[in-house]
């Protein structure tokens, strides 16, 4: 399970990697949604959300996303506050899944369009939030062994109390 951590904080980490290494990404992102990028395929109460509160301030969100990928990325590699990252990764994948159109199962001929990264990250994301193994080698269980009550927090795990 840390190998999967790792693997979700990776494509997090390299998806910032790539918005932090292009300077012209804010404005990019801003003339996209301006033109229906990412809000032509989204479902109504969506969209709705994108025009009244992502299109107005489409920079100021290109650089908060770009912030969050990088330190979602950064926080699952190293297993840092990792139930928060996750947490963080799901609402994320949900919001791109979303801008997106949402998943469908195909129609006719159609291919589904049910596991698409979205989906799998956002799956990924859930293990890596309720299970123990995933936080094993993190710099959460070492916390967690200092402090003891902070592991249902960190691990999701019961600490035990050191011996005096």
């Amino acid at each position: 399970m840390t190998w999967v951590r790792i693997l979700v904080g990776a494509v997090w980490l390299n998806g910032g990697i790539e918005k932090l290494l292009n300077p012209d990404f804010p404005r990019e992102f801003a003339a996209s949604l301006q033109a229906g990028g990412f809000i032509s395929a989204a479902p109504a109460f969506f969209r709705v959300f994108m025009q009244n509160n992502v299109v107005p301030n489409a920079e100021l969100v290109a650089q908060l996303v770009r912030a969050a990928e990088l330190a979602m990325g950064l926080a699952l590699i190293l297993g840092l506050l990792t139930n928060l990252a996750a947490l963080g990764s799901i609402a994320l994948s949900v919001m791109i899944l979303l801008s997106q159109g949402g998943v469908s199962l195909g129609t006719g001929l159609g291919s589904p369009q049910f596991l698409t990264i979205n989906v799998v990250m956002a799956v990924l994301s859930l293990i890596i939030l309720f299970s123990p193994a995933a936080k094993e080698a993190s710099l959460d269980a070492g916390l967690s062994r200092r402090r003891p009550g902070l592991s249902p927090l960190l691990t999701n795990t019961a600490g035990r109390r050191r011996r005096r």
